[in-house]
């Protein structure tokens, strides 16, 4: 999830600062203009109050003309001596040398000129010039504008969120309907990516055990109808006869498949506790050129010739160590049950990671049947049935592998011409890779 709240964190800071920062901008720049506007109209009614004051200043009967004057409009002017007019002398220095003095209060602007002719002031007063409508117009408008702003990147943050989440609803729902087959097709852009992988993870993890149910709900009704089929021909045999070594060799017969049913009772069970397995791996650093070395040694055909094709260097992997021995293990007494004669056995490092190959001199195994026969209970159609088993090792063996991020791969041997198994392990510590 931590896409999702980077993305939910730049929205926010985007649209508080960058959205704040460029309606501030915006109305700094149209405040600055009103003042300059503001400005100039002042600068003209100083002008226009210079050529009134100079014109005023050589008149006898200026009470006449500003009574006239005040009935023309808004505009009003007066003359008041200066003496009734006290101010701190850097402003009367300042009226003396023919500079206006402006006064502005919420009500009017004065504006006082000094007639030096009679020792008076003369004053221009007009009306406050209003642009607080127009300021109060435009913040409305950019109040509503900046809103607009956050609704719109908001949206373009939850579009396709929303989207993405009602597509992995639409796969949710269809997969609770038994489609195990769905999967969320992964976006390049998702803030959900990691929900989505990890949906997808869960839903191969259900398909694989629901296959697995099945595969071995098909192989214990396989498995087990045959030798309780004997046992009970075997018990009814032995009701009816009264030879003591028909009755013994019957007796022997009916245990063997008594220990048949409870070995492959017990390889269920223990199958079945790799899932549980998951939870308690204790990875680290693994010698795996050992391991391959240990589980040579501990080979149950001691005449058979195994040739290993490495030399003694140390390969280390990153994972469980007893895991990786039944791992190794399975894929060398796999090997040794299928050969004739010989086996090869390679180790080698590849970019991050280790590669062994263990490769026989036995029939091979057919491309169609290459990947059934990693699923439980599959066996080769052409094994020999002198070979005793269920079918279990190369299913454990995967899901080993699933637990350390490793492959299997299973290709006709080269130099042997039967089958060769490979795998590859990470070097390092790796994260889980979901698809």
């Amino acid at each position: 999830m931590r896409r999702l709240t980077l993305s939910l964190l730049s929205v926010v800071l985007l649209a508080t600062i960058g959205l704040g920062w460029m309606f501030d901008n915006f109305y700094s720049k149209y405040a600055e203009q009103s003042k300059e506007q503001q400005k100039d109209a002042i600068t003209v009614l100083e002008q226009l109050g210079s050529n009134l004051a100079k014109s005023l200043d050589g008149l006898n009967n200026r009470a006449v003309f500003i009574e006239k004057w005040q009935a023309s409009g808004q505009y009003q002017i007066s003359i008041v001596p200066l003496s009734n007019f006290p101010l701190p002398n850097e402003l009367l220095s300042q009226l003396k040398s023919e500079q206006a003095l402006v006064l502005e209060t919420d009500e009017t602007i004065a504006i006082h000129y000094y007639l030096p002719s009679s020792d008076e002031l003369f004053i221009l007063s007009a009306p406050p010039i209003i642009i607080a409508e127009s300021n109060g117009l435009i913040n409305f408008l950019l109040t509503g504008l900046f809103y607009l702003a956050m609704l719109f990147l908001v949206f373009l943050w939850l579009y396709p969120l929303a989207k993405r989440l009602l597509e992995l609803r639409k796969v949710a729902k269809a997969f609770g309907e038994g489609e195990l087959e769905k999967r969320v097709v992964v976006g390049s852009i998702s803030y959900i990516k990691d929900l989505e992988t990890e949906f997808n993870h869960m839903a191969q993890r259900i398909e694989g055990l629901v296959n697995d149910v099945k595969l071995l709900s098909n192989a214990v009704s396989h498995d087990l109808r045959t030798p309780l089929a004997r046992i009970r021909f075997g018990i009814d045999t032995l009701q009816e006869e009264e030879d003591p070594v028909l009755r013994k060799k019957f007796e022997q017969r009916i245990s063997d498949n008594v220990n048949e049913m409870v070995e492959l009772v017990e390889t269920l069970l223990n199958y079945a506790r790799l899932d549980q397995a998951m939870l308690t791996l204790h990875k680290s650093k693994v010698s795996l050129s050992a391991l391959v070395n240990s589980a040579i040694r501990n080979k149950s055909d001691d005449k058979l010739s195994i040739n290993v094709l490495y030399d003694e260097s140390e390969l280390t992997v990153y994972g469980d160590p007893a895991y990786l021995m039944i791992l190794i293990a399975n894929l060398i007494q796999n090997a040794c049950q299928y050969c004739h004669k010989q086996i090869e056995i390679s180790l080698l490092e590849k970019n991050e990671f280790i590669i062994l190959a263990i490769s026989d001199d036995g029939k091979g195994i057919a491309l169609a049947q290459r990947e059934q026969i990693l699923k439980p209970f599959i066996r080769g159609k052409n094994v020999d049935q002198n070979v005793k088993g269920y079918g279990m090792g190369l299913a454990i063996v995967k899901r080993i592998l699933e637990w350390h991020h490793g492959e299997i791969n299973i290709d006709d041997a080269v130099n042997l011409s039967g089958a060769k198994f490979t795998i590859s392990l990470p070097k390092y510590h790796k994260q889980r890779v979901l698809k």
